[in-house]
């Protein structure tokens, strides 16, 4: 297999100028909030490239042969660097959704409102068109502060909260439950498939199962003015939320995702593969032929997609997921 590219600056093919000059091409997609980044490096042993805008627009799709072009990502271009001898261009750039605006500090309350209509608007006021998965869109939220806080910060605060990703990608503000396979768009990542062939290298570490039993997260009674307490799983040892919430139920989301979160951590998996550019963080993966507890589901939280000649390698991080 011949690993292929393509490249398109501000809409412009420029596949076939830089092609014997493209030195390496790594794309990293993150679950959660980190935004995804693309780096590009091109041999400028003549300083006959022409030098890259701030701002421009990248739109990078890879192949792991000539049958088949996965469209990774748009991406704008915020970092050049150039270094030498021999003379190199680096250009570094991220995901074009994670735009100035959703990062810009501000003060306002939300008071008797959803989750869902939370996520609605603020991503209306930033050109976005919302994602967000019906069971969270269900929960209510009586009040909350909002205090020279960006947008992003409230929504990564309340996606730790309620177990949740929260991330504008792709014309899209996601916010769905963590570990639950979902693309951008909130629709069902498919299961790939990992036989033991297509694995260069894999490491899986397995901490001590069921350290934390169950989580106890309090609560405010407004009736009594006392806090109260909420436990979620059974047995101990028990972990503690030190935040107190508003009322019961909001403890116990927050109680239910922490424990989630526990036992999501107790085994990762970090893989090196032959190149597989559909993989992207939140899908599933499969393990097949290596051996038990390795085999089995995985979600990926990390990976990464390099292209450079010794040819496409694709390496991702991973845990298990939710039950």
């Amino acid at each position: 297999m011949r690993p292929i590219f393509r490249i398109l600056a501000d809409q412009q093919d420029i596949t076939d100028t830089i092609r014997d000059r493209l030195l390496s091409l790594r794309i990293t997609d993150e679950a959660g909030n980190q935004s995804d980044t693309v780096e590009l490096q091109l041999d400028d042993r003549d300083e006959k490239i022409q030098w890259p805008s701030h701002g421009a627009e990248l739109e990078i799709s890879l192949g792991a042969d000539q049958n088949q072009l996965t469209r990774m990502g748009l991406y704008i271009v915020d970092d050049i660097e150039h270094s030498g001898p021999p003379n190199t261009i680096t250009v570094r750039g991220k995901a074009a959704d994670m735009r100035a605006s959703i990062k810009a500090p501000k003060t306002r309350s939300w008071d008797g409102i959803t989750l869902g209509a939370l996520v609605q608007t603020i991503a209306g006021e930033h050109g976005l068109s919302a994602k967000i998965s019906e069971q969270l869109a269900l929960i209510a939220i009586e009040h909350i502060d909002q205090s020279n806080e960006s947008d992003l910060h409230l929504l990564t605060r309340l996606a730790r909260q309620h177990g949740a990703v929260s991330k504008p990608v792709a014309g899209f503000l996601v916010f769905v439950s963590k570990g639950e396979a979902k693309s951008a768009t909130g629709q069902q990542l498919p299961l790939v498939e990992i036989p033991k062939h297509q694995i260069s290298r894999h490491r899986m570490t397995q901490a001590e199962r069921g350290k934390y039993q169950s989580v106890k997260a309090y609560w405010h009674d407004n009736d009594t003015a006392e806090k109260q307490s909420v436990l979620v799983g059974d047995g101990e040892p028990v972990f503690a939320i030190r935040h107190t919430y508003n009322d019961a139920q909001e403890a116990t989301r927050a109680a239910t995702a922490k424990l989630q979160s526990l036992r999501r951590g107790t085994a990762t998996l970090s893989l090196t593969l032959l190149g597989r550019p559909e993989l992207q963080a939140e899908g599933k993966l499969r393990i097949s032929g290596i051996r038990d507890p390795v085999n089995g589901e995985w979600v990926i939280n990390r990976v990464e997609h390099q292209l450079d000649s010794s040819g496409l390698q694709t390496r991702c991080d991973a845990e298990v997921p939710n039950n």
